[in-house]
């Protein structure tokens, strides 16, 4: 087992506001320090990095405000909540 496939299995281990906690960090971490595209490629992966790297170069260059993670999952919760039951 790889040490990635270690660590993605000790996050998995653990409660989900910790795995939430995580998924933030390592979210937040790789939209300020991808660095600019440098080729594109059709597949999943490549489109999240494409994304990635577009959201990055943006905020850098100051044309995009952030939000904190928990302010946005609290806007959404409160949204979803306020929503009528289908």
């Amino acid at each position: 087992m790889t040490l990635r496939e270690q660590v993605l299995e000790q996050v998995l281990a653990l409660p989900l506001t910790d795995q939430a906690f995580v998924a933030r960090a390592v979210s937040n971490h790789l939209i300020r320090h991808l660095p600019p595209e440098t080729e594109e490629s059709e597949s999943d992966e490549a489109a999240l990095l494409s994304e990635l790297r577009r959201r990055s170069a943006s905020y850098r260059a100051g044309t995009t405000t952030a939000r904190d993670a928990a302010e946005v999952m609290a806007d959404l919760r409160n949204r979803q909540s306020s929503e009528p039951m289908k």
